[in-house]
């Protein structure tokens, strides 16, 4: 009896260790720097591009398609922004026909990543639809054109991924080592698109941005000033005010340098030219027009070089 009662002991015991450590597991389940984060698609039929389901009513889905570069389906790495490149070799007559869905958009790209690494999901259940672990909605809009014999497709894809979200109450980051929410699109379009037929090669070049939290950065770049009134601020404020100031030194100095240097030594020279020569006129008071003494006319003035006494009165310089 008393061995039934150790081994049940003992039993009960291993099983709450087992939930405990299962549980501790999960806690510590999170992406490090660099972790594979595996994309998957929703699995879709050729004739409709609908989505394929199981017996269970649950959406299959399947794993990217295979990159060139590294032989396995296509994998982001965590907080990783290196430019990703997967070149599909040879594409058959399936995934020419689904990418045709897909450019049209009658059947979204739609695919998922795992929210946490998945030895860490967490068992969901509920309605149709619904499977087992964590994941995060991963939708790729491509744009391209559809012509009668080929694709042009713009194979040029933004990635936007956030990681954890940011407590209310403080600034502490929840849940870290995990993603929150993740999207993709093709850009340039009308300049850097793909001709694709039938046994060609697809390739794939993904740009990849991590954000922290759940809000969107403004942009700090010079040419979108419609967005960025923080940037803006602090452009007024600094670099506006130092080219002013900056300005305003170069102008004083420019003019101090053109006073002293050219215009200030020019009226200097007048100066000394006209009190060593001189240049006036003297104005004798004698009456007659004569620079002797006496004479019957009229009194006024004479003009007389200047130093030359007039025979009479006093003589005045008169400037020129």
């Amino acid at each position: 009896m008393r061995s039934l009662l150790s081994l049940l002991i003992l039993s009960l015991a291993s099983t709450c260790i087992a939930v405990s450590s299962s549980s501790e597991s999960f806690k510590l389940a999170s992406y490090s720097p660099g972790d594979a984060v595996p994309i998957s698609c929703l699995n879709r039929t050729l004739e409709s591009g609908e989505h394929v389901t199981d017996e269970h009513g649950i959406l299959q889905y399947i794993p990217f398609l295979t990159c060139a570069e590294t032989g396995r389906p296509l994998e982001l790495k965590y907080l990783s922004e290196d430019p990703l490149n997967c070149t599909v070799k040879a594409i058959s007559d399936d995934v020419f026909h689904l990418w045709e869905f897909y450019i049209h958009n009658d059947s979204p790209l739609a695919c998922r990543v795992p929210a946490r690494p998945q030895s860490g999901d967490r068992q969901i259940t509920g309605d149709v639809g619904v499977e087992a672990g964590e994941w995060i909605p991963f939708v790729i809009s491509l744009t391209g054109k559809l012509d009668l014999t080929h694709l042009h497709i713009s194979t040029t894809i933004n990635v936007i991924l956030h990681t954890g979200v940011f407590s209310q109450d403080s600034a502490e980051l929840l849940y870290p080592g995990t993603i929150d929410s993740a999207t993709a699109y093709s850009i340039s379009p009308n300049i850097d698109s793909t001709r694709i037929i039938i046994g060609d090669d697809l390739p794939l070049r993904f740009k990849i941005r991590w954000y922290t939290g759940t809000e969107l950065p403004l942009s700090d770049s010079a040419v979108n000033d419609w967005g960025k009134n923080r940037c803006y601020g602090e452009h007024v404020t600094l670099s506006t005010f130092m080219y002013c100031i900056l300005t305003a030194i170069c102008t004083s100095i420019a003019c101090t340098a053109w006073f002293l240097g050219f215009e200030f030594p020019k009226r200097l020279r007048r100066v000394r030219i006209g009190s060593v020569a001189g240049s006036g006129y003297a104005l004798s008071s004698n009456g007659g027009g004569g620079g002797g003494g006496g004479g019957g006319g009229k009194g006024g003035y004479a003009t007389t070089p200047n130093g030359s006494a007039g025979g009479g009165g006093g003589w005045y310089t008169k400037k020129d």
